[in-house]
């Protein structure tokens, strides 16, 4: 399998191994990445065979989008076994802390380990939003991360605001193992488009953005080129890098940064361009000298001084960002959409806030997986591995497994 099979070949592996009302759609991006596998209910334990097909296809094709779950029966129990085929599901940070402060802020790196309860967690203040009217799929486990646009008591929420979007990144790249696949289960997507421009929301102006105020224009245009009816915003890396150059895709495959957790940590030396195992398929990882300003230390390439390092990765996140290598991913209810973290960059859109109608609601559940896939479950992680890499060693319990 590889991006330049024919759809009919695609389409018989498909309905042979998911039944005849299965078929394929795509390219979803102009790089020719993304495809669309229609008709596969993602309830049932899936075959090895099954599993084998949907590993080669996101090796391949960077995203993989599987639409029409029946979220009357389909739950984020499903979802997170689903998850364990694609590696060791990893508790976000959102949802504990070390050294007393948020994963994802300046705590300790090695502090003491808490989980955040779950009426503290994001889905409880989602829940009291729209009391009645909707509320977050059940669920306790601490792999599950509630992205939504609303939250808390509506009643003190003040006049409707639009963010400028979030930060180009792949996830969760600043630990030693970093996390390979992330996927994306859509509970509701905006339907409003009441902006003058006929979309959900009006495009940002001004400095409404998450960046360092001394980045180069022209890549700050790109940077902040995001849609505008809450889709998620994706950046092809793998055909970005086929298309340089061989001396400067030579040069780049031997190119090492060094990432850190916390500014005070050493960190350690990450290749800055990946081979995917399954396809061969080269591409840059993260090439982004800082791609959470305020929150996680900026990269440095082995060798180079910081300031050469911002220069140097300023200009691959410029070249990736072009739009031939661009594709924003419409959400629609009962999508289930994976990425390759190592294949492609991801960014949130502009997005509102303090909505007062359903109609602007937009909530998503996000997993993320880290280490080998497994065709057959359960997974067979040794537990000194998930100690070192996955926060508390976490493993989905079998109650989840199991699920019928």
């Amino acid at each position: 399998m590889n991006r330049e099979i024919g759809q009919q070949e695609l389409d018989d592996e498909l309905r042979e191994l998911f039944g005849s009302q299965a078929h394929s759609e795509g390219p979803l991006a102009a790089s020719g990445a993304g495809r669309r596998f229609v008709g596969m209910d993602l309830r049932p334990e899936l075959s090895s065979e099954q599993v084998a097909f949907l590993l080669d296809a996101l090796a391949n094709f960077g995203i993989v989008s599987i639409p029409g779950q029946d979220l009357s029966n389909f739950s984020l129990a499903h979802f997170e076994r689903f998850a364990n085929h694609w590696g060791a599901p990893v508790p976000h940070p959102n949802n504990f802390l070390r050294g007393g402060k948020p994963a994802q802020s300046d705590g300790d790196s090695d502090g003491p380990f808490e989980w955040v309860p779950f009426e503290k967690r994001a889905a409880a203040a989602v829940n009291a939003a729209f009391p009645d009217e909707l509320a977050c799929m059940p669920h306790e486990s601490p792999t599950v991360l509630v992205t939504s646009n609303f939250r808390g008591d509506r009643k003190d929420a003040g006049a409707v605001r639009v963010s400028g979007g979030g930060s180009w990144h792949t996830d969760i790249e600043y630990e030693p193992l970093p996390i390979y696949v992330s996927m994306f289960l859509v509970h509701r997507s905006p339907v409003s488009r009441d902006a003058a421009s006929g979309t959900w929301v009006t495009g940002p102006t001004g400095s409404s953005h998450p960046y360092l105020d001394d980045t180069d224009a022209e890549l700050m245009r790109l940077r902040t080129r995001l849609p505008l009816n809450g889709e998620t915003a994706f950046a092809d890396t793998a055909a970005a890098f086929a298309a340089l150059d061989a001396a400067q895709q030579a040069d780049l495959e031997q190119t090492q940064v060094r990432r850190r957790l916390n500014a005070p940590d050493e960190g350690w030396l990450a290749p800055l361009v990946r081979t995917n195992p399954r396809s061969g398929v080269k591409s840059l990882h993260s090439p982004i000298w800082a791609s959470r300003p305020g929150v996680r230390p900026p990269i440095e390439v082995d060798g180079l001084s910081m300031e050469a390092s911002r220069v140097l990765l300023d200009r691959l996140e410029a070249h990736v960002l072009q739009p031939q290598f661009r594709y924003d991913h419409p959400h629609v209810s009962g999508d289930v959409t994976l990425w390759d973290n190592y294949m492609t960059l991801h960014n949130s859109p502009p997005i509102k806030s303090n909505i007062t109608s359903l109609d602007d609601a937009r909530l998503l559940y996000r997993l993320s997986c880290k280490g080998e896939p497994a065709l057959a479950l359960p997974r067979n992680d040794e537990q000194p591995w998930l100690d070192e890499h996955v926060a508390a060693g976490y493993s989905t319990p079998a109650g989840i497994l199991n699920v019928t």
